[in-house]
């Protein structure tokens, strides 16, 4: 199994586009996804793939529209890519979307909001009998971004928001292979 990388991405030939791969009781699994276009594919992706079929059966047509049929980095057979959508129940969602009076589109984002206890069971979870959703898609305040600004949607949704890092007190005013705190004042070495 090789490392994560970032290669070159057919759909846009930005340099953003996330390689990985992952063993599967089928075999090696290779997937893309550009953080420019947001379009990603995987190796079951292939044109005559059963894959494939499930997926155009499951997809929304404005997906399946803008699919393109492109060899994959590295080469290979061709495969079909699609815009992407993500969904983060706590944080929100980042979706292809058309541009009214145009034959364009762009990715949209909106931002899962709180729902309040009392109100929780106006949103049951269809997938959970009996369980309901904590948070709701806030569909009144979206953002929207041009359709190679997908990184810039994921990043406005919070897909790259990291934790922070608690330092242990002694570290403060610390260096790492220093004897002490910096000197306040450059000059003083």
């Amino acid at each position: 199994m090789t490392q994560d990388k970032l290669v070159n991405s057919p759909v846009c030939n930005s340099d953003a586009c996330y390689e990985s791969e992952f063993q599967t009781q089928d075999g090696l699994v290779k997937t893309w996804l550009c953080m420019t276009s947001g379009y990603t594919s995987n190796t079951t992706m292939t044109l005559d793939s059963e894959g494939l079929k499930q997926t155009l059966e499951l997809t929304a047509d404005m997906i399946k529209d803008l699919r393109l049929d492109l060899i994959p980095p590295g080469g290979g057979k061709k495969l079909a890519w699609f815009p992407t959508a993500i969904t983060m129940p706590e944080k929100g969602m980042v979706f292809p979307e058309p541009i009214k009076e145009t034959e364009d589109w762009g990715w949209t984002v909106v931002k899962a909001i709180p729902i309040p206890k009392e109100e929780q069971e106006k949103y049951p979870d269809p997938t959970n009998p009996g369980k309901f959703y904590k948070n709701r898609m806030d569909m009144k305040n979206l953002k929207r971004f041009d359709k190679l600004a997908f990184m810039d949607a994921a990043e406005e949704l919070g897909m790259f928001t990291k934790q922070p890092v608690r330092m242990p007190e002694n570290f403060k005013n610390t260096a790492v292979g220093s004897e002490g705190p910096y000197p306040s004042n450059p000059s003083e070495k």
